[in-house]
């Protein structure tokens, strides 16, 4: 999705719809493993950063994204437009994490007001491998979750961090087997929108970032990324 237009403006605009509609309390967001994981997202901005030199990766060739120079500047958008989104959520809005879970993803999940993934999730330091900054907002998120030096800390090591680790520091609100994760997410959820909706309403807007910060931040995250890409392509040539 983030790099098709089409696919984003769907999501968006179901997102909304949601968000007006007087008979939804909450939405819970899952993943299909692995769509969010390292391994997708670096094949992705490998390729999308070889675009703009003039050619793909030969080993990730067959992506379908591998001539097109804008793909970067497309996900860095998308995902500024989808962590604006969720933060506006009025209702709850929760995201369980299926397999491995790239920094821009989890960066815009920490929008959301509920957490959870399975035993195995992890969160990777896929920017550190691409040499990239985070994206996805985590920059401005993680610090307010934890203290800015276990931010510093999280975002400087190069090992993946674990859902146990995670649900330590608040970051996730639980994990569980995968067997019965959908299951237990679904179940949690719905004990959660039983609250009263004004409730739900009331509480979120008094707790979240103030969404002209959130703006902000991004802004100066998308001029970090093309600092970054300039400075690549100028050691580079």
């Amino acid at each position: 999705m983030g790099a098709c237009l089409d696919e984003k403006a769907t999501f968006l605009t179901r997102l909304q719809a949601l968000n007006d509609d007087p008979e939804i309390r909450g939405l819970l967001l899952l993943n299909t493993p692995g769509v969010l994981g390292d391994e997708k997202y670096c094949q992705f901005i490998s390729n999308a950063i070889a675009a703009r030199s003039g050619g793909s990766e030969p080993e990730v060739h067959e992506a379908a994204y591998s001539d097109c120079p804008v793909q970067l500047e497309r996900l860095t958008n998308t995902l500024s437009q989808i962590t604006e989104e969720v933060l506006k959520f009025s209702k709850l809005l929760m995201v369980a994490f299926e397999g491995d879970v790239a920094p821009p993803f989890f960066g815009a999940a920490l929008a959301a007001d509920y957490r959870f993934g399975t035993d195995e999730m992890v969160f990777q330091p896929s920017h550190l491998k691409l040499g990239i900054p985070p994206g996805g907002g985590l920059g401005f998120f993680l610090p307010r979750f934890v203290s800015h030096a276990k931010a510093r800390d999280l975002l400087f090591s190069t090992e993946p961090t674990a859902a146990s680790e995670l649900k330590h520091l608040g970051l996730l609100d639980d994990h569980f087997p995968c067997n019965n994760f959908r299951e237990e997410c679904t179940r949690i959820a719905g004990e959660l929108v039983e609250m009263p909706l004004l409730s739900i309403m009331g509480v979120k807007a008094i707790i979240q970032p103030h969404q002209k910060d959130l703006n902000a931040f991004l802004n100066y995250e998308d001029k970090a990324m093309a600092g970054v890409m300039a400075r690549r392509k100028f050691h580079k040539g």
